[in-house]
């Protein structure tokens, strides 16, 4: 049949064809994201709570990165691609510090620092094991880990034990520095950050190794800021003062260690 071969111009509105078929069993792109983040949080509560039945040491700080990664997503955290992204991030540094953590107890047997710590209530008239009550001043210059205003409440060595009430003395391995609640802890000098985790006396605390394999360690914090391999310099803020541990009321317990055995800091940190 002959065909009108006159060129015409293009109507105004385009005329609409059918939608192209998505195929047998298509599914939109954001339902893989929802099911990914379902399957994520499956897998994520599913090693927290395989870990903590092994009684493993990093399934505490597991379950309490994991309870702070839902609550900042809140009811959001199924909403998007880029929170996928963060929440996997948040998981991926949990998972970090958890290897970081395991590799400190691999080197040097402390899971947390305190097993070279008396008890409360120990008595004795001699430094117990992993103390010195040798001066020792490091080949760099600390610098005082809280702002102007602190009060010095103990000292360093035999005491009264603060959380009995007993007569009985207990070895104080460094300082307790008295501050108000969430007032910004700095650190004393540059280094790398070789524990941060929550111990059973020491509340929420961490280690700093500095050059020479010296060490200030930093306990009863509120928050931490930092994580293990990260480095900081002297004055970085690191973490607040809190009351977590065995404690009496909010401070900051500083310790100072050479060889890994603790040295009264009050003369390095010009507090002596």
């Amino acid at each position: 049949m002959w065909e009108d071969a006159t060129p015409k111009s293009a109507p105004d509105t385009p005329v609409e064809g059918p939608a192209p078929s998505r195929g047998k069993g298509t599914q939109p792109a954001g339902n893989y994201i929802l099911w990914a983040q379902v399957l994520l949080v499956v897998l994520a509560l599913g090693i927290v709570f395989a870990v903590q039945r092994l009684q493993l040491p990093a399934g505490e700080t597991l379950r309490r990165t994991f309870e702070q990664a839902m609550a900042l997503e809140g009811l959001e955290a199924f909403q998007g691609e880029r929170s996928l992204v963060r929440f996997i991030q948040t998981g991926a540094r949990a998972l970090e510090d958890a290897a970081a953590n395991a590799a400190v107890r691999l080197v040097d047997g402390v899971a947390t620092g305190e097993s070279a710590r008396p008890a409360h209530g120990k008595t004795g008239s001699e430094v117990p094991a992993g103390a010195s009550a040798d001066l020792y001043q490091p080949p760099f210059s600390l610098a005082q880990p809280l702002p102007a205003g602190f009060t010095r409440t103990s000292g360093f060595g035999w005491r009264q034990d603060p959380l009995t009430t007993r007569q009985t003395e207990d070895f104080h391995l460094g300082l307790d520095l008295a501050a108000a609640e969430g007032t910004p802890v700095y650190a004393a000098a540059d280094g790398t950050i070789r524990w941060s985790g929550l111990g059973q006396s020491y509340g929420n605390y961490l280690r700093i190794l500095h050059s020479g394999g010296d060490e200030t360690l930093y306990a009863h914090m509120q928050y931490i800021f930092v994580h293990p391999g990260q480095q900081v310099r002297q004055g970085q803020v690191i973490g607040t003062v809190g009351q977590t541990g065995d404690v009496t009321g909010p401070h900051l317990h500083f310790e100072l260690l050479h060889d890994g055995i603790r040295h009264d800091p009050a003369a390095a940190l010009g507090l002596a």
